[in-house]
This record gives structure tokens, C-alpha cells and sequence, in this order.
């Protein structure tokens, strides 16, 4: 008897483990073992033919690789990845392509990889969407140490349509569609900095501040916090001297204002009446 309870206990601990796995661990055609977490059915698997987790792991080692690649190998492996991209309709197997398109172009400027990118901006899958921006904000780091303006513009550009394009609606049952909707606008402003100061990025972020219905003052902060990191300028959450700020950028001002000191700015972050 002993012995049955610890097996039993064996079995379930094995369970345990398979229900916080990626992969299933354990092959069946047995009906009620597939209700188990960590099956799949034997008949499925194809000799031969990659599962979705199996096809996840190599897109990832392929970025690994290309990282770390010289630069003719990196448009290679860029290519496959843009490839297997393309064909496939799995959310997570194109999630996949796209951060590891992500770490090969942080260190090479590959043109069909930018537009496959921007591309992707344009997906329904949110988590697509918020790592296309994310990997495009690494590409336009990378483009910044050289005479690539125009790339970085051309990604600015991408980034303005796409945060205009996903205003907040009015329409009731609409909060699960607006967070989503928030949540990638907050992903584009993560991200924008890291493409430089630029008049059109003022704009951009100028534009992203202003006080938006139905917005609970996140937008406007993130708008703020990416401005602070792209002029490497301290005026916390002040909405008003932030303006008096695009004003001088925009030749409206003579003078820029003063610097709030690093208290204030502290406790301004953490103020939301001041976002008002």
C-alpha cells in the first residue's frame, strides 16, 4: 500500500510539472488521457514536420544566432525568419519571428526586416503588435550610431499612424477593446525614444500628451517620461511646463523653463492631479 502512494504521488507531482510546461510530454491516443495537461495525440505528430513549440524554439535560436553573426550570415537567417514569418498563421510562431528579427536588426540594418516589422504593426494579435513596436525601437537604436536619419523617421512616421489609429471609443462594452488599444499606444511610447530627438518626435510626443477622453492619465505620463528620456530634459509630470517646453522647440518661446528639481520631479511621478 505504501508503495501505490507513492506512485500515486509520483504520477501527480509529473502532472503538476506537465500543466506549467510549453510542451506536451506525453504521446496517447487514449481519449480520457488526452483530457490530461501535457498530452497531445500520438496520430498528430508527423515524422518530419515541426509542432508549434518545436518551430517556437528554433525561430528563438535562429535570433540567438544572428545576433552574434557576421553580417552576411545575419541577412541569411533574417530571411529565413522573415519567411517562416510570413507563412505562418499561428500568433505565437509569428510573435516568435519578430523578436528574433528583433535581435538581429538591433545590430544590422536589413531592409526587408524593417518592413516585415512595420508591417507587423498592423496585426489584430495585440502581443504581435507590442513586440513589432518593441523590436522597432531596438532597430531604430541601433540605425542612430549611423547616417540612417531617414530610417528613423520612416519609423517615427509608422509609430504617429499607428498611436492615431487606435483612439479610444465611446461605444458601450468597448473597455476590453480600449485597454488593448492602450496597451500598444503605451508600447509605442516605450519605444519611441530610443529613435532620437527629432522635431517630428517632439511632435509625436506632443501630440501623444494632450488630455485624451477616457484616457486615465497613462498616456500622458508615458508621453511625458519618453519626452524626458529623448531631450534629456527634467520637468516631471508638469503638463504645463511640458507645453512651455514644445513651445520653445516649436520657436513659440524664447527660452526653455527651468528644471524642476529631482524631489519635485519625484513626487510629481507619483501626483496624478498634476496630470490633469
Amino acid at each position: 500500500m505504501q508503495y501505490f502512494y507513492r506512485s500515486l504521488g509520483l504520477f501527480s507531482t509529473l502532472l503538476l510539472f506537465a500543466a506549467g510546461c510549453t510542451s506536451p510530454f506525453w504521446a496517447t491516443d487514449n481519449e480520457l488521457f488526452l483530457r490530461l495537461p501535457g498530452t497531445e495525440r500520438r496520430s498528430d505528430q508527423v515524422e518530419g514536420v515541426l509542432r508549434p513549440w518545436e518551430r517556437i524554439e528554433r525561430i528563438a535560436e535562429k535570433g540567438e544566432e544572428g545576433a552574434k553573426a557576421p553580417p552576411e550570415e545575419k541577412k541569411i537567417l533574417a530571411f529565413q525568419l522573415i519567411k517562416e514569418y510570413n507563412r505562418s498563421q499561428d500568433p505565437l510562431v509569428r510573435r516568435a519571428s519578430i523578436r528574433s528579427l528583433g535581435k538581429i536588426t538591433e545590430t544590422a540594418h536589413i531592409e526587408p526586416a524593417l518592413e516585415t516589422l512595420l508591417s507587423a504593426l498592423k496585426e489584430e494579435n495585440l502581443g504581435n503588435r507590442i513586440a513589432a513596436a518593441e523590436a522597432l525601437g531596438a532597430y531604430g537604436s541601433r540605425v542612430k550610431s549611423e547616417d540612417l536619419t531617414e530610417v528613423r523617421q520612416s519609423i517615427l512616421t509608422v509609430f504617429a499612424e499607428a498611436y492615431r489609429a487606435q483612439p479610444f471609443l465611446s461605444d458601450a462594452g468597448s473597455d476590453k477593446e480600449n485597454n488593448e488599444r492602450k496597451d500598444f499606444r503605451l508600447a509605442l511610447l516605450h519605444s519611441a525614444p530610443q529613435l532620437g530627438d527629432s522635431a517630428r518626435m517632439i511632435d509625436f510626443l506632443a501630440e501623444a500628451m494632450q488630455d485624451e477622453p477616457l484616457d486615465d492619465g497613462a498616456l500622458r505620463l508615458a508621453a511625458m517620461s519618453a519626452m524626458s528620456k529623448v531631450t534629456r530634459k527634467n520637468y516631471g509630470a508638469d503638463y504645463r511646463l511640458w507645453s512651455d517646453y514644445v513651445a520653445y522647440r516649436r520657436g513659440k518661446r524664447s527660452d526653455p523653463p527651468k528644471e524642476i528639481s529631482g524631489l519635485r520631479s519625484a513626487l510629481n511621478l507619483n501626483d496624478s492631479a498634476l496630470l490633469k
